[in-house]
Parts: C-alpha cells; structure tokens; sequence
C-alpha cells in the first residue's frame, strides 16, 4: 500500500509501465526535477517541479500525466446547497 501526501496530488505522475526510458522527458526538463531510475524516468527532486509540462508534452507513450484542477467561476446569486 502506498501512503500519498495531500500534495503528491500535484506532482507529475510516471506511469512505469509505460515508460520506455528513452530519456526525453529528462532532457527537457529545465529544473533536473526527472532523472532516470532502474532505467525509468522519476521525479527526484519533486520540489523543483514547476509543473512547465514540458515532460508531458514531450514522452512519446504518454507515461507521464501532470493532474491540473479546473475551477469554475461561481453565477452571482447562486446560493451554497448544503
């Protein structure tokens, strides 16, 4: 079982599985966040992440996913239902 922080919620995700370690997420990477492990990409330095997308945009298997949150403007006048 795997314990997640609250904030791991907004951290790239690396799908193994999918990922062939071909390096070019790393590469991209401007703030050397990713690094390759056991012949993966990881994120190692989850705190210099600053979510550029760059990793995403780039990985031709599309193993990495970052978790955005879309939030919607409220109408006036609608009221809280609880």
């Amino acid at each position: 079982m795997t314990v997640q922080n609250e904030n791991d919620n907004w951290l790239p995700r690396i799908e193994a599985a999918l990922c062939t370690g071909c390096g070019e997420c790393i590469a991209r990477c401007p703030t050397a966040a990713l690094a390759s492990v056991a012949g993966k990409a990881a994120l190692i330095r989850p705190s210099a992440c600053t979510y550029c997308a760059a990793c995403e945009s780039v990985c031709p298997t599309n193993a990495i996913e970052l978790p955005y949150l879309i939030c919607k403007p409220r109408d006036e006048g609608e009221n809280d239902r609880e």
